[in-house]
């Protein structure tokens, strides 16, 4: 579906599509995480990403009642920006010898990652 898609008529369809890209951002997000949890080394930074965990399947949670009181499918529609984001966050800390680098990459990437959010 791109930019101006003929499937977007009205605001709510605007609406729709935009919760489906936020569903499928915090879907994704919630994939991520464990990845970041395993890779980072400070105590702290690990206990960050798991309540960070948390707190994205509360997100998803609640983007599930918006859709139902919507009265539709909860469903995801493909978000390239949150796509590239992880990825980039991968990338990033793949593979870092450093344990103080590797964890300010994942910061980093967090921050990319909260700030689309």
């Amino acid at each position: 579906m791109g930019f101006f898609s003929k499937d977007i008529k009205t605001l709510d369809d605007l609406f729709v599509h935009t919760l489906r890209d936020i569903y499928y951002a915090e879907k994704q997000i919630e994939k991520a995480l464990p990845k970041m949890i395993d890779k980072a080394t400070d105590p702290q930074l690990k206990a960050g990403f798991e309540k960070h965990l948390d707190q994205t399947r509360g997100h998803i949670e609640r983007v599930e009642e918006v859709f139902e009181l919507h009265g539709v499918k909860a469903k995801e529609v493909n978000c390239p920006a949150i796509d590239g984001i992880l990825e980039e966050a991968d990338d990033v800390s793949g593979d870092v010898d450093d344990k103080e680098v590797l964890d300010a990459a994942l910061i980093a990437s967090a921050q990319a990652v909260e700030h689309y959010e």
